[in-house]
């Protein structure tokens, strides 16, 4: 009997396999359209700013402006390091590190209302553009300390305590990012579903494997 269980469990892994490298390769793609959208999104929130508190850019110097530009170009640049860094934790991803008790509806996406667990660290990675607005005292606080500014940039980081950058007001993801989360929800429930399945299955071996080794040892009487 323990020799039928080895082989559907052996089955049921091979059943996950490809739909867990299918879900690293919607990570990564997401990641990558991430980064897209991200870069375009400093550049167009920075000018909003700018925009939207007009005395603070007319009082500063040709030099600070040059700095502030020069950081948010940087920021820019790095983009792809950033989003690499915070969207490539196994805590955001389930088949990175398969989870038996999490929620089946923890990547559904409904209208533009998008996964808690990934739009936490899409806002993560666009609240870095906060710091430097807070540097630069366009009314933004991102450090996470008490103040007088008028919007608050920081919540609890992913998988943590602490607070980090976070950016606070309505965003719309691309359609790319969305369709991409979509088709790894699809693959995260059929997913869940085999591992599910083999949890069972392993489980059933332990006890077949409990109740032969009771079976198997005299009694000391």
């Amino acid at each position: 009997m323990s020799g039928e269980l080895d082989l559907a469990i052996q089955k049921k892994e091979e059943e996950l396999a490809p739909l867990r490298t299918r879900m690293d390769e919607l990570k990564d793609q997401f990641i990558i359209e991430t980064s897209v959208f991200a870069a375009e999104w400093y550049k167009k929130t920075a000018k909003q700013y700018i925009a939207k508190f007009p005395e603070i850019t007319l009082g500063m110097s040709e030099e600070k402006i040059g700095k502030m530009k020069m950081e948010i170009n940087r920021l820019v640049k790095n983009t792809d390091k950033i989003v690499k860094e915070i969207l490539n934790s196994p805590v955001l991803w389930w088949h990175m590190e398969p989870r038996l008790h999490d929620s089946i509806e923890q990547y559904t996406q409904v209208a533009d209302k998008y996964p808690e667990i990934l739009d936490s660290a899409v806002r993560q990675v666009l609240g870095l553009l906060g710091v430097i607005l807070e540097k630069y005292r366009f009314h933004v606080i991102a450090s996470g300390s008490p103040g007088t500014y008028e919007e608050f940039w920081f919540a609890q980081a992913i998988g943590s305590q602490v607070t980090a950058p976070s950016y606070p007001h309505l965003v719309s993801w691309t359609t790319e990012m969305q369709e991409t989360v979509r088709e790894y929800n699809a693959s995260y429930v059929k997913a869940m579903a085999v591992f599910n399945e083999i949890q069972l299955l392993k489980e059933e071996k332990h006890r077949q494997q409990a109740l032969s080794r009771w079976d198997s040892v005299e009694s000391a009487l």
